[in-house]
């Protein structure tokens, strides 16, 4: 299972993803989002 990790920045959330990419996000509950729906797709 993924765990979520990222930090927040001046401009928003930086999240990483599960292939090793990192994302900005608005905020950290839309970088949770986006992997909670990366993980129901997966499944």
């Amino acid at each position: 299972m993924f765990v979520p990790k990222g930090y927040n920045t001046g401009c928003g959330f930086t999240g990483f993803l599960p292939d090793g990419r990192r994302m900005v996000f608005p905020t950290q509950d839309e970088y949770l989002d986006f992997i909670a729906e990366l993980e129901n797709d997966a499944a």
